[in-house]
């Protein structure tokens, strides 16, 4: 731009990452409206930008009380009302929209005879019983049922089922649209129908592993990796579909060069998280859709990559966890255009279990690396929450620029509620600061500030730190006013 000329930039709804917004800390590429950073944010009312839930633990819900675990399966559904269950380490959980069940026969203790070691992997509701399966010190797995009663058969699949022993693996389970539950086992899928069980059902190549499993098409749709080498390794994963009955997979299974964490399926839509690598070696996250005979990209992110009992949905979103991050990613009602988000965070960043909606808002297991443990639910709104835009190069070749006004339009202000406002340059220079808030505003629904900012560039970084958990300012549009100088 040259010297003297006005510019003007208008952000009616601030909305999602930018395209690869982790590949440089101050990302120009992309939409005006959209992120170049955030933390804890949410923009499922279309109307605003406001920080993201934060969390709470259940009662007994820490190893205070009745969890002294990492839960890895959390059920996706209530059993009954308010009634729902998890499984991590040795320890079966029972629990509700606000507290663990810690007392009588929970938390159940998993103990198979002759071993020990038990580590659980998922939990299945399957014909009025709770299905929960582990892997132990004999280097292979099990199944265990509890009648949602009193009963609780450890060794449920092995010993009344008379069943051959799983692999020591990944043991997902899914409740098939069959009424048959589809088991991940190692190189192969196993099932039970019924009181039949089948523990290689569906054999896949040596040196295989099943890591994720979903239903859709009428179908079993199966994620294999091989041979399942973690780091900066290209496996050779696929996709396959399978019917449930017949002795091998149906058509081309679809190649993914990386290694798959996970599938989900929702509204008819089948999801996919994978990684693969750089020829320096990084890793590149992504997000993804099974679309016919294809796995077509939607999004790439930042952190770790998301296994079977660490993806799920909120309303009308598909969530994930990736290292401590909740990504969000929708609305899937095809109203609004959909963004991806940095929606929440547990409190223990160290080692992150499952998720899941029993009772509509999220649940999170977590685990601080040394002795806490929690489950965690929605609760109030995050204070450790920022929202920064794209970095705006407003200077011209041989000019600077000055910033005169930023008008921000928000919903009324209310006791505690504040924002703290900077204005920062690609060197990491801050330009300019400010606030909003209740004490100092009142009831305000609008501010004009004149930062007088002078720089070759610039983003706007919304910070709620100093804010409050239950007013929180709720941002619905920001106009930014400047011009350009002669550079001196």
């Amino acid at each position: 731009m040259p010297a003297g000329e006005k510019w003007r930039i208008e952000i009616p709804r601030h909305r999602g990452f930018a395209p690869k917004w982790f590949e440089n800390t101050y990302p120009e590429y992309g939409n005006k409206a959209q992120a170049g950073n955030m933390k804890n944010v949410s923009l499922m009312d279309p109307s605003v930008l406001s920080p993201g839930p934060g969390v709470a633990t259940l009662t007994d819900g820490d190893e205070a009380g009745a969890v002294t675990t990492l839960l890895k399966g959390i059920l996706r559904q209530a059993v009954a009302t308010n009634v729902s269950y998890g499984i991590g380490g040795a320890k079966l959980y029972k629990f509700s929209a606000t507290a663990v069940t810690n007392a009588g026969d929970w938390p159940h203790t998993i103990d198979k005879a002759a071993v020990t070691g038990e580590l659980g992997e998922d939990v299945c509701h399957y014909q009025g019983k709770l299905l929960y399966s582990y892997n132990h010190s004999g280097s292979a797995g099990d199944i265990g049922m509890f009648d949602l009663t009193s009963t609780f058969d450890d060794d449920y699949w092995t010993a009344t089922l008379a069943g051959t022993a799983l692999s020591d693996a990944v043991h997902q389970m899914i409740h098939g649209g069959d009424d048959v539950v589809y088991i991940t086992n190692g190189q192969y899928i196993a099932n039970l129908n019924g009181t039949t069980e089948n523990h290689q059902a569906l054999d896949f190549w040596q040196n295989a592993v099943a890591a994720s499993l979903t239903w859709n098409y009428n179908r079993v749709v199966a994620a294999v990796n091989r041979p399942a080498i973690t780091g900066a390794n290209v496996n050779q994963s696929a996709v396959y579909k399978w019917n449930g009955y017949s002795s091998s997979w149906e058509g081309d299974p679809i190649e993914v060069n990386g290694r798959i964490g996970a599938l989900f399926t929702k509204n008819g839509l089948t999801y996919i998280w994978w990684e693969t690598f750089m020829e320096d070696g990084s890793t590149v996250l992504v997000f993804g859709i099974v679309a016919g005979s294809t796995v077509e990209p939607i999004a790439t992110f930042s952190g770790s990559l998301p296994l079977y009992y660490q993806v799920g949905e909120i309303g009308n979103y598909v969530v994930w966890m990736s290292a401590e991050k909740m990504f969000c990613y929708g609305p899937l009602d095809g109203e609004l255009p959909v963004d991806l988000t940095y929606l929440m965070t547990p409190t223990n960043t160290n080692t992150i279990g499952g998720i899941a909606a029993p009772f509509g808002e999220i649940m999170i297991a977590s685990f601080n690396g040394t002795a806490a443990y929690d489950l965690q639910k929605e609760s109030g709104y995050a204070v450790d929450s920022y929202y920064q835009t794209m970095q705006f190069p407003t200077s011209g070749r041989h000019a600077k620029s000055i910033v005169d006004t930023i008008i921000m339009n928000v919903d009324v202000l209310a006791t505690g509620g504040r924002v703290d406002l900077t204005l920062t340059d690609n060197k990491g220079t801050s330009l300019w600061t400010d606030s909003l808030s209740f004490a100092t505003d009142g009831a305000v629904t609008k501010k004009i500030f004149h930062p007088r900012a002078t720089g070759e560039n610039f983003n706007l970084k919304y910070d709620h730190t100093n804010g409050s958990a239950t007013n929180p300012i709720k941002i619905r549009s920001t106009i930014i006013e400047g011009r350009n100088i002669p550079s001196t």
